[in-house]
């Protein structure tokens, strides 16, 4: 390997290591602030996030895992507790009545009303106030294509009929 394959090497695994590090500390730091100040996890917060996004405020349980990258267990328990709290109801799906949608309540609404316009602060304050528009865009060229990556493999997984390139 020629001493610029080496040098490159080097800059993509200190390039790697930043974004998984740095990204950590700012997802630890987003939900302390998070958690002190609308008493909300962020697990919580991208629930109602998501279901608020959603057509008619619901969406069936394995859609939102997916939307979300939680396990089907790890919503089940989540979603669980947001419904003991009355910020979510699970409902039959109307289109089937097999699977089991997840509804954001009036009070799930008012609750991420709250915490929104904290969380979104936070992130500006912490991620976005550091960057400048030619960074914005770069994150954006990298991280647009791989999300939707990931999307269309998680869901050839999820769906072995369908292919991963598609």
């Amino acid at each position: 390997m020629s001493d610029a394959g080496r040098g490159r090497d080097a800059l993509a695994l200190q390039a790697w290591r930043e974004y998984f590090e740095g990204s950590r500390l700012l997802e630890n730091e987003l939900e302390r602030r998070l958690k002190d100040a609308a008493d909300m996890d962020l697990g919580e917060f991208n629930i109602l996030l998501v279901l608020d996004e959603a057509e008619g405020s619901r969406m069936r349980m394995g859609d939102l895992a997916r939307a979300l990258a939680f396990a089907p267990g790890r919503l089940t328990y989540r979603v669980a507790a947001l419904e003991e709290e009355g910020l979510v109801r699970r409902e039959q799906s109307p289109a089937d009545r097999r699977g089991t949608e997840a509804v954001l309540t009036d009070a799930g609404r008012r609750r991420l009303r709250k915490a929104r316009p904290i969380h979104a602060r936070h992130v500006d304050e912490l991620f976005l106030a550091e960057l400048d528009h030619e960074a914005v865009e770069v994150l954006h060229r990298v991280f647009g294509p791989l999300r939707t990556t990931l999307l269309r493999r998680q869901a050839a997984a999820a769906d072995p009929g369908q292919p991963a390139s598609a």
